[in-house]
């Protein structure tokens, strides 16, 4: 289902604003990347702007879509990014690409508003500041079993800064990756993202940020979509790669919650409430796939191997 974008309030940044790179990484099928170079082919640029597009396909997929679909002579430009198959090998390839003062990072299934990057900068920012938190809102209309689930367990909320609530300017510990601002020169005196993981790069981006002197701070109105899984297996398997990362996620307690989760279900499926019943019964299959995750490497794996992109 098409995301709908977020109605983002207020006009444009007064006076000139810094440049912005944004940067998203790919790894998908053709009509995935006809899709995302629809979607960023919408965001309201200033002048400077640009969009790099890091190709982590092993055949090239999205460079030959955005030449067939002229992207390559307007504001998307395609980079390949194929020595790792890793998102955060491929938003540093794009970043050595960039030109801007600023990068925002996106996921690839995230529908970004026309107006972001101005809701982005339309404050002034700290010169402490290294980098901004936005929102990232589930998709509301999608009506599957799954995103029902996922919405009533903030399943995108992140680290301190909730995803679907509203949230001061006031700083947090660590942003998602796919809806951060990230000040340029910050991202180069920490390394950027480390390039060789799964998951949890964006957790470790924001430890080097803070570690070296800078701020995180929230931009709760630069609000982005994305959309929940609705197939049971790929969902699983994101809350197994979310756990991969020793650090970025505490181990969920296995035997005493699951039992717990099991046993609430039977007691809400006898009281007539299906979907509290079913969504307990997830949150059981759940807490088995973070255990199988955290227990798994962290290393992207080989190039052949098939990967899910968050």
């Amino acid at each position: 289902m098409r995301a709908s974008p977020p109605d983002l309030r207020g006009g444009p940044p007064a006076g000139p604003r810094p440049t912005v790179s944004v940067v998203v990484p790919f790894l998908g099928d053709r009509a995935a990347a006809e899709a995302l170079l629809a979607r960023l082919g919408g965001l309201s640029l200033g002048a400077g702007d640009e969009v790099i597009c890091a190709d982590n396909t092993a055949t090239g997929t999205l460079g030959r879509a955005s030449g067939r679909a002229g992207a390559e002579s307007g504001a998307i430009r395609v980079v390949p990014a194929r020595a790792v198959r890793s998102s955060y090998h491929a938003r540093n390839r794009g970043v050595r690409a960039a030109g801007g003062e600023w990068l925002l990072f996106l996921d690839a299934d995230c529908l970004a508003p026309a107006g972001l990057l101005d809701a982005y900068l339309r404050d002034p920012i700290p010169a402490g500041c290294g980098a901004l938190a936005g929102r990232i809102l589930g998709e509301p209309r999608q009506r599957s079993l799954l995103a029902r689930y996922a919405r009533s367990r903030r399943f995108l909320a992140f680290a301190g800064a909730p995803s679907d609530e509203p949230a001061s300017n006031e700083g947090v510990g660590a942003a998602a990756g796919g809806n951060i601002l990230v000040r340029r020169a910050a991202f180069g005196a920490v390394g950027g993202f480390p390039d060789a993981i799964r998951s949890g790069g964006d957790v470790e981006l924001c430890r080097r940020l803070r570690a070296g002197g800078w701020e995180i701070g929230l931009r709760p109105e630069a609000i982005v979509v994305h959309p929940h899984r609705e197939r049971l297996l790929p969902f699983l398997g994101t809350v197994a790669r979310y756990a991969g990362e020793p650090g970025a996620s505490r181990r969920w307690p296995l035997p005493r919650e699951l039992a717990r989760a099991m046993l609430d279900a039977a007691r809400r499926l006898l009281a007539g409430e299906l979907e509290e019943a079913t969504f307990r019964a997830i949150d059981g299959l759940a807490l088995i796939a973070h255990n199988l995750g955290y227990r798994a490497s962290n290393r992207a794996p080989a190039r052949g191997r098939q990967w899910v992109s968050s």
